[in-house]
């Protein structure tokens, strides 16, 4: 009884601990809300002090009025919220999830509705909140089609009232409404206010002023974890579609049904942006606009406070008690990590790096000079913070031993890490595989301690920095050096890049967060409200800055120099050999002069002798051709060659990098070691290729016999990873066709094209597409690789085969260029590749792109 009794009381102050707040849903329970689903079923709101009640949508609540009021502290609105604002003046509006609205009216085909011009004199079932939603009205008004001429039906929310004919057209969301014609067989038609370029807002979180005024924590926190929530579902919609299958169906939808409203959701949600949630006044002030033009703005709105923004709050955000602690302190005395870029470093006296830039925003909330403490390590740091030396940490990670002397603001930023091995290792799945090794890494790292007890089979070595852990991987005085993904990628790319690479990812995660000494209270509550208050995405376009910075390296000038060097040799060596050549020529000259009569009597031997000299004088330039020629193509292939390592070495480290950065959204890590391990094995591939290419115009090279079907999957095998990370649909429909030639060339050939495609097509919001097709056509074999990025500009077409003419920056070459394509197609393959831009239609919409025909005559049998 007692331990049921300690336990029900720990469980009870833990409770007290969380605060409590309310979200009204609406709209019935769907996976339109369920980044707010996710964000209580994984924890994210608990994480910060949340304790969240999800109220379900009822009819004949005015949720707006009960969030001005105060009955409810958050809810998901419309685009009809600005209007909502006339009634009621307190609420704002946190943020928008989707950029587009998802309501659209739809037609059937068989009602012989096509146009908004076919509206005229119609009806249109639509609710009264959707008859004055602007998108709507603004679309149909457009195009010039008068709504007192429409007939609107009061709403029954049952799409078989369209099938039925009981309505002409319906007001429907393009995320349910068209799944279910689908599936009844019912074609139909979509008018979309997007495509009319009315992109209006909808599901807008919003609270009331009074909260943000008296509660900005709260605003602050529910903010950061809803939309963590909604990263995670988009991230994974399978396991958010079963959560809501089980415990939020009250529609009793089907799984299909749930994860078809998903995906249609997410391309809403990033239309025209990659920042999830954001809000902009501007367009704020263009959907105003539209309601006032079309007279549905009965008074004037003030919309100067109607979108929350952190950065204009004042100092009354901060207590009596705190502004008067700013205005007596004359500044913040900080210690900083140095050594550890992106993230931190001292230069000239002076911090850099990521944190120093989130510090200057710290430093203009609180309007008070933060001031840099030199140090020379991290441990000298943190020993000037107990000295009570330095007021802050800039960048700490919290542990139980710290506690005595440090208070930790919530954590601004979460940092995998990862292991570093010399180049030739194979990636390591799990640390724990490495058995009886030496790791470095940076003493006085929180993360030690936790290493050492999870590794006991591994000895580890703490070092002063990254570097001195890294210069002892090279001395193989350590097996590996564990360091932070950034820092890894960084040291990497500027030092280290032909000699280390990344290893393994481990699963430790260090959060950082100011540490502020222990006996200053006050400054502990003003550090965390600006800490709170900046928000994600200023954080990832302080860290994007520094961690995609193109690190330029000092030109190596004697290169250059060896350059000249031979070229001097050369002229030289041509000069010598005409000044001989003159001398030569003038001694002959002055001995056909003397001997006039002697040659006329040797004439024919003269001839002959002449013959050989000029036979001689030939052979030795045809010689120096062929050297010359030799040296041009070996500088070819060797350029070949330095333009693949480059590549290959970013994708082994940068592209693992990037990878891992994604780490920071919580991807499933099944995927994530799947993706990697396909990435590094294509790398593997890759360099294994290279030495072909330096043999590329050798004669003696065997074909072989291949199946183009074969050759092609292993093309898409060895990049899916990368084109289901960026939604790349491919489409294919091959003939099983035996042809004689080189497979290995053919697919580099592939990738190059397809990495082509999917580099144009990385620019597109919409719908993304590859389509690969192989057929016979006149007894030839055909290769067509098609797109939907637009195609390619004109005025460039011409010069696409040219050799190294590209429109990228030559550190982002991934291929071997199409001018080498086209050689190996018509040498090596006995065929013909030709580029052309080409519109086509699939399913009943029309694209534009990039049409790319390769025809092969070497063909051993058709399969059928």
């Amino acid at each position: 009884m007692l331990l049921l009794l300690i336990i029900l009381l720990s469980q009870t102050l833990f409770a007290k601990e969380l605060k409590k707040v309310t979200l009204q849903l609406s709209w019935l329970d769907q996976f339109q809300f369920a980044g707010y689903y996710m964000a209580k079923q994984k924890g994210f709101y608990e994480e910060l002090g949340l304790d969240v009640e999800i109220k379900p949508f009822e009819f004949g609540i005015d949720i707006p009025k009960e969030v001005n009021d105060g009955k409810i502290d958050f809810a998901v609105g419309r685009e009809t919220l600005i209007l909502e604002r006339i009634k009621n003046p307190n609420i704002v509006a946190l943020y928008a999830l989707f950029q587009s609205t998802p309501l659209i009216l739809i037609s059937t085909k068989e009602s012989g509705i096509n146009s908004i011009n076919d509206f005229s004199n119609k009806r249109i079932m639509t609710t009264i909140d959707d008859a004055s939603e602007v998108s709507l009205k603004a679309m149909i008004a457009s195009n010039k089609i008068k709504l007192e001429n429409l007939t609107f039906l009061k709403h029954t929310h049952n799409i078989d009232d369209l099938i039925n004919k009981n309505t002409d057209v319906i007001s429907a969301y393009i995320s349910k409404s068209p799944y279910i014609l689908q599936e009844k067989g019912v074609e139909y038609n979509i008018f979309d206010p997007k495509k009319y370029n009315f992109d209006m807002y909808s599901d807008m979180l919003y609270t009331n002023q009074n909260i943000i005024n008296y509660d900005l924590n709260t605003v602050l926190l529910f903010k950061k974890a809803s939309l963590k929530g909604w990263e995670y579902a988009y991230s994974n919609l399978e396991e958010s579609v079963d959560v809501i299958y089980d415990k939020y169906n009250t529609q009793n939808l089907q799984k299909n049904e749930l994860l078809y409203e998903g995906k249609e959701l997410k391309k809403l949600s990033y239309f025209k942006t990659s920042n999830l949630g954001e809000i902009r006044k501007d367009k704020i002030q263009r959907i105003y606009d539209l309601y006032n033009v079309m007279g549905l703005v009965p008074k004037a709105i003030n919309l100067d406070n109607f979108i929350f923004d952190i950065n204009s709050l004042n100092d009354f955000t901060f207590s009596q008690e705190e502004n008067k602690y700013i205005e007596q302190k004359d500044n913040i005395k900080m210690c900083v990590i140095p050594n550890s870029m992106p993230y931190s470093d001292i230069k000239d006296g002076k911090a850099i790096g990521f944190v120093a830039d989130y510090i200057s925003l710290i430093e203009k909330k609180i309007k008070k000079p933060i001031v840099l403490i030199p140090t020379k390590s991290w441990a000298e740091s943190f020993e000037f913070a107990k000295e009570r030396k330095c007021d802050i940490l800039s960048s700490a990670m919290w542990t139980k031993e710290r506690e005595n002397q440090f208070t930790f603001t919530k954590s601004y930023i979460d940092i995998p890490f990862l292991l570093l091995t010399k180049n030739g290792n194979s990636f390591i799945n799990n640390l724990s595989s490495i058995k009886n090794k030496k790791i470095s890494i940076v003493e006085d790292y929180a993360i030690v301690e936790i290493l050492k007890n999870k590794y006991k089979d591994i000895e580890f070595v703490t070092v002063k920095n990254i570097d001195e852990g890294l210069e002892k991987v090279l001395r193989n005085e350590t097996f590996g050096h564990i360091d932070a993904i950034s820092t890894a990628w960084y040291k990497l790319q500027t030092k280290y890049l032909t000699q280390l690479s990344i290893s393994a990812k481990l699963d430790e995660v260090s959060k950082f967060s100011i540490a502020v000494r222990s006996d200053d209270s006050i400054l502990y509550e003003i550090l965390q409200k600006a800490v709170l208050s900046i928000d994600d995405f200023v954080k990832e376009e302080l860290l994007n800055k520094w961690v995609s910075v193109e690190y330029k390296k000092e030109f190596d000038y004697s290169i250059l120099w060896k350059i000249l060097f031979v070229l001097l040799v050369i002229i030289i060596a041509v000069v010598y050999k005409q000044i001989l050549l003159r001398n030569v020529n003038n001694s002959l000259k002055e001995k056909v002069e003397e001997k006039t009569k002697e040659l006329r009597q040797i004439n024919s031997e003269l001839e002959i002798r002449i013959k050989e000299e000029v036979e001689e004088n030939l052979k030795k330039d045809r010689l120096l051709s062929q050297q010359q020629k030799m040296v041009s193509m070996g500088q070819m292939i060797e350029n070949i060659a330095h333009q693949w390592r480059q590549p290959l070495s970013l994708i082994t480290t940068g592209v693992s990098g990037i990878k891992l950065k994604k780490q920071l959204n919580d991807l499933d890590d099944d995927f994530f070691y799947d993706t990697l391990d396909s990435i590094l094995n294509t790398s593997k591939y890759l360099s294994n290729t290279i030495d072909d290419f330096r043999y590329f115009f050798k004669p003696q090279k065997e074909k072989e016999i291949f199946y183009l079907e074969e050759c092609c999957r292993k093309t898409i095998d060895l990049m899916n990873p990368n084109f289901l990370n960026k939604n790349i649909q491919i489409n294919y429909k091959m003939e099983n066709i035996q042809i004689s030639g080189y497979e290995t060339e053919l697919i580099q050939v592939l990738i190059n094209i397809l990495n082509n495609s999917k580099d144009a097509l990385e620019l597109l919001n919409d719908e993304k597409l590859i389509f690969i097709d192989i057929f016979m056509e006149n007894e030839k074999a055909i290769i067509e690789i098609k797109d939907n990025a637009g195609g390619i500009n004109e005025e460039i077409m011409d010069k696409i085969f040219e050799p190294y003419f590209t429109t990228k920056h030559q550190s982002q070459g991934t291929g071997i260029g199409l001018f080498m394509c086209k050689e190996i197609i018509n040498k090596h393959m006995n065929g013909q590749m030709n580029v052309s831009n080409k519109s086509f239609e699939y399913k009943n919409e029309i694209y534009k792109g990039t049409l790319t025909r390769i025809t092969l005559e070497n063909i051993v049998i058709k399969v059928q």
